[in-house]
């Protein structure tokens, strides 16, 4: 029975994003393979001013941070984290042993503290655990099997970047994909023409790009949910639409429907 809930928990990882934040480039890279075998998505970054940067553009569900890094260390990570009205599940990995720095980290908001060098078997337990109560914290999602869920992600990836190419002349350079309970979060990178590039300088033009793609994705929104019911074979409706003009980012999140 413990095997079967120890498995249970560990399946959970795959429907979570992890950030990892680790100054330390074999370190990050070592453990980055690890969690990439075990996770949903994993995001990295080098220091805590990247750390805040990518937990701004992705929500991961759960940050695992080091805590003394270059330009920003993880206790204050961990607060602009905080403030920014984040509420990720939080493991700090660290060879600290000083109370106050122990204390200080608990008082940020973290909610586990791992020793270095820590052992694969501790840090997989935390991060099960974690993410056994991240899931019974959120409302009941349709759940699609890892296996399918990976296939459909690489399809919707592709799919999407070929419709931004098709409908604007300029396909992005990068799309990420991650499918999540019932949400699908799709970011595109470096999208914008060369027209709307030269207009950045200005923050009225700014202004106006973003007003422009948001409505440009609400038009498109029918043809955008029938290329995710070809592929899921679930109807999604359109949540969200995040524009950021200065990162060259498009963001949308689906809802998908319970019913077809």
């Amino acid at each position: 029975m413990e095997t079967r809930k120890t498995n249970s928990a560990i399946e959970l990882l795959k429907n979570m994003k992890i950030l990892y934040v680790e100054d330390n480039s074999e370190a990050r890279e070592e453990l980055t393979d690890v969690l990439k075998r075990r996770a949903g998505k994993v995001l990295t970054a080098e220091n805590g001013k990247q750390g805040v940067e990518l937990y701004e553009d992705h929500l991961p569900d759960i940050v695992l941070a080091d805590l003394y890094m270059p330009e920003m260390g993880g206790i204050e990570m961990i607060r602009q984290i905080r403030r920014l009205s984040g509420s990720p599940a939080v493991i700090v990995i660290s060879a600290a042993n000083e109370v106050d720095t122990i204390l200080g980290a608990v008082d940020a908001g973290i909610d586990k503290y791992l020793r270095k060098p820590v052992s694969l078997k501790a840090l997989l337990e935390a991060l099960s655990e974690l993410a056994e109560l991240l899931q019974s914290q959120r409302p009941g999602g349709i759940a699609i099997p890892p296996e399918n869920k990976k296939v459909a992600e690489a399809e919707i990836k592709k799919e999407f970047a070929a419709f931004l190419k098709a409908s604007t002349g300029k396909g992005p350079r990068d799309v990420s994909v991650f499918i999540q309970d019932n949400h699908i979060e799709i970011m595109a990178a470096e999208v914008l023409t060369v027209l709307e590039k030269s207009l950045l300088d200005d923050s009225r033009s700014s202004t106006a790009i973003r007003q422009i793609r948001e409505l440009f994705f609400s038009v498109k929104e029918t043809q955008l949910c029938e290329m995710l019911f070809s592929i899921l074979r679930y109807d999604v409706r359109l949540k969200e639409i995040l524009i950021n003009p200065e990162k060259d980012r498009n963001k949308l999140i689906f809802t998908i429907l319970r019913e077809n």
